[in-house]
């Protein structure tokens, strides 16, 4: 790495724009190791995620539920490197250097999300997605290590008025995690299937069920009957309106089944619910 192909980056838009114009400042193929990756079509923000380790994926699964979410940026790069540098010199850290150079590296967030608040003002909030084991197992030299970066990353936001929290993959519920995987693949659904009049006939039809006593399948079997909607056509639409909220359930309770009873009730819609970004307390560690 180089100084001239960082300004080259920076030149390209890498880690500028909002919502689909926006760039990672860190693509997948820019990452030589053998840790996971993944792009990853986004369904809240219509262009291609770049995500650099399953945590990074499983939580931004989290962040594409949240209604009050309006743009998520991945790899969101923290310049400029004098800044940073600037900011390890203040708390007497070394700031991190690309390997075989002197070159600053360019540290970034994992995530930098843009959210509606409870006032329905525009707020911006940044996070880090690490793995708890990654700092169990190394030696306490590389925990010590891990910890300046971060409170570089923390004081860089705090700067900029910007909450900063370090969220801990040990703490997202695998329950939840693996309901919304299932739910996600009905986030966008055919438009001829969400109508008001669909909805409705479904919602009436479910409210005179005890859903919890019947197996899921056998669910959507009578429903498609009573509404006038082949089978494919009623999953799709029950799995997209518990994916937006219209529907409900407890995501951690247990992973959604077909040959299970699911305990669903109609929700409160609203296009944009103001809830602040933060996800149940147990999807959340800051240290």
């Amino acid at each position: 790495m180089t100084q001239q192909k960082i300004d080259r980056r920076i030149k390209s838009g890498r880690g500028s724009g909002v919502k689909e114009s926006y760039e990672p400042w860190i693509k997948v193929w820019d990452i030589k190791s053998k840790g996971v990756s993944h792009l990853v079509s986004g369904v809240k923000v219509h262009r291609t995620h770049h995500l650099i380790s399953n945590a990074e994926r499983d939580y931004l699964t989290v962040l594409e539920h949240e209604n009050s979410i309006i743009d998520i940026r991945e790899q969101f790069p923290l310049l400029t490197q004098a800044e940073t540098q600037a900011i390890a010199n203040s708390l007497n850290y070394r700031h991190p250097v690309y390997p075989g150079t002197q070159i600053p590296v360019v540290m970034t967030t994992d995530f930098l999300i843009t959210y509606l608040d409870s006032s329905g003002e525009v707020k911006v909030a940044a996070r880090s997605v690490k793995y708890r084991k990654e700092f169990e197992d190394a030696n306490i030299g590389v925990q010590n290590r891990m910890a300046e970066k971060l409170a570089i990353e923390e004081k860089y936001w705090a700067s900029r008025q910007i909450e900063w929290r370090l969220v801990l993959h040990e703490n997202l519920s695998k329950v939840r995690i693996a309901n919304l995987t299932i739910l996600r693949t009905y986030a966008s659904i055919h438009p001829s299937l969400p109508t008001e009049k669909n909805i409705g006939n479904l919602f009436d039809f479910l409210s005179q069920c005890k859903t919890d006593q019947v197996p899921l399948k056998a669910l959507l079997d009578q429903a498609s009957r009573n509404i006038y909607i082949d089978y494919i056509g009623v999953k799709s639409l029950f799995h997209h309106l518990l994916w937006n909220g219209r529907l409900q359930m407890d995501l951690t309770s247990k992973v959604i089944s077909l040959s299970q009873p699911l305990h669903v009730w109609i929700g409160q819609y609203s296009p944009a619910v103001v809830a602040p970004i933060e996800v149940p307390d147990d999807a959340k560690s800051a240290s």
